[in-house]
């Protein structure tokens, strides 16, 4: 079976794509998606599809929102991240109140670069970023610069101060621990401890651009440790997580950007920062008290597996 692969709005095996496609025409063909719930449309693959004739097409996802009227969608629920149960020490469950922020990215796509320069360049004494990417001249050609332009231009700005400093690593972890054979392993070494010094986590998922909801254990992460996140995901994420049970922070704060993606998400998202930012520790202390209903039931809905698996289209 032939495996699409790109990030979002990126086909990185386009012409191998194509010359399958042209080999298989008038035929029966199949394929996957990797990553598991990457949108057809963001991605472009549908239009492609369209120049070809075929017997059939088959598509296996994982994103629960893909449809087409023509090609058959396969998208059954399988989501190893939220029914994997890890082993969490429970004594992280509370703020020590030395920071604010947490962004702890990896791949370094716009959205993840425009959030972390924000917070080092404006918010750096009550932030941890965590950004271990290495800005050698091979690995500097995968950062999303250009995408992050089309942010602002100040972004540009900011993120030229952070990678005088990159690779940032606030622990020496890399956090591939947690994604072996599918399993979490929270530990120090996977930074975990952070969690109890912070207030919120800045949220960057995998799939952000498009019609998707795949939540992963970037999500996942802060439910388990009981702390509230602000999440750049594709528009609609936090509606989605309700509909399928979890709780968001609308009663705290406004999640009106949960209505939005791209640039737009992204500009939201930083107004919210700079409103938590201005906050006192003694408010932002108050807060916390006050939500540990909602942390505790996203915890427990995790714990329990009592989480559904049907969501319906937001249009």
């Amino acid at each position: 079976m032939f495996i699409v692969s790109g990030t979002n709005d990126k086909f990185w095996n386009l012409l191998e794509f194509v010359e399958y496609l042209t080999k298989n025409q008038h035929q029966d063909i199949e394929f996957k998606i990797n990553p598991e719930a990457i949108c057809l449309k963001s991605l472009g693959v549908f239009k492609i599809l369209d120049l070809f004739d075929f017997k059939s097409v088959t598509i296996h996802t994982k994103n629960l929102l893909e449809s087409h009227p023509h090609y058959k969608i396969i998208n059954r629920w399988h989501n190893p991240w939220i029914a994997t149960t890890p082993l969490i020490d429970t004594t992280l469950h509370c703020w020590t109140q030395e920071n604010i922020f947490l962004s702890m990215y990896h791949r370094p796509t716009a959205n993840r670069l425009g959030m972390a320069s924000y917070l080092f360049s404006h918010h750096r004494d009550s932030s941890i970023v965590h950004f271990p990417y290495e800005t050698d001249v091979d690995a500097i050609t995968l950062f999303e610069f250009d995408k992050l332009a089309t942010f602002g231009n100040d972004n540009l700005a900011n993120v030229s101060n952070l990678l005088s400093h990159m690779p940032l690593r606030y622990f020496p972890g890399t956090l591939d621990g947690i994604r072996k054979q599918w399993q979490y392993y929270y530990n120090q070494a996977d930074g975990i401890e952070t969690y109890s010094k912070i207030f919120v986590d800045i949220v960057s998922e995998a799939h952000v651009a498009g019609r998707t909801f795949y939540p992963t254990e970037k999500t996942c992460r802060p439910m388990w440790l009981k702390k509230p996140f602000i999440i750049f995901a594709s528009r609609d994420h936090l509606a989605y997580l309700r509909q399928i049970g979890f709780r968001t922070f609308a009663d705290f704060w406004n999640e009106d950007y949960d209505g939005y993606d791209g640039r737009d998400r992204f500009v939201k998202i930083l107004e919210l920062i700079d409103m938590l930012a201005k906050k006192s520790i003694k408010e932002l202390t108050t807060m916390y008290l006050d939500m540990q209903y909602t942390l505790d039931h996203n915890y427990k809905l995790l714990q329990t597996q009592q989480y559904k698996t049907e969501i319906t289209l937001i249009e």
